[in-house]
């Protein structure tokens, strides 16, 4: 049963802190105010995480799972429409990795995409006329261009069908 608890109590301090991590970035949580959501002590999440450093850290490991999209270079208009569905679905995604990005700015390796758009491009399967490069900024451009726009349901597949239509225009032979 203690077992169970503390399983429990991590899941809970886990939500607690996606919330306000995306809400206020790292600088602005309060470890206090996630362990009140949470409904245990800041003791309690200071002693399961250490700190805000590790807590991002674990939330940011878990979204990141959570958020993956398998990337598709002979079919990038369906990778950028999941990558917009799951922003629509998930918009406290978006807003933690502009915290990320904000806060712990570095350099996200995009090494492996970049290489399969170049061999998709070496196929014929999308345009050169942008290096691969920028075909991969543009498609996560377009895949993002309504995170943070609010939306009905029939707005969301209009805009889905967009994305996918300008991705595919944007790497037509």
């Amino acid at each position: 049963m203690v077992g169970r608890d503390r399983e429990q109590t991590r899941r809970r301090l886990l939500d607690a802190a996606l919330v306000e991590f995306a809400a206020y970035g790292i600088a602005g949580a309060r470890m206090e105010r996630i362990a009140r959501i949470a409904g245990c002590s800041a003791g309690l999440a200071y002693t399961y995480y250490g700190g805000k450093d590790e807590l991002f850290d674990a939330v940011q490991s878990e979204v990141a799972e959570a958020a993956f999209v398998e990337f598709d270079a002979a079919d990038l208009p369906a990778y950028a429409a999941k990558l917009y569905d799951r922003r629509h679905e998930h918009p406290e995604f978006d807003r933690l990795a502009t915290w990320h990005r904000l806060e712990r700015p570095g350099r996200v390796s995009r090494a492996a995409e970049i290489e399969a758009i170049r061999e998709a491009q070496s196929r014929g399967l999308v345009s050169t006329r942008f290096s691969a490069e920028q075909v991969l900024v543009l498609v996560l451009a377009i895949a993002s261009m309504w995170s943070n726009a609010p939306a009905d349901g029939s707005d969301h597949l209009v805009r889905r069908r967009t994305v996918e239509d300008a991705v595919r225009r944007l790497i037509e032979p």
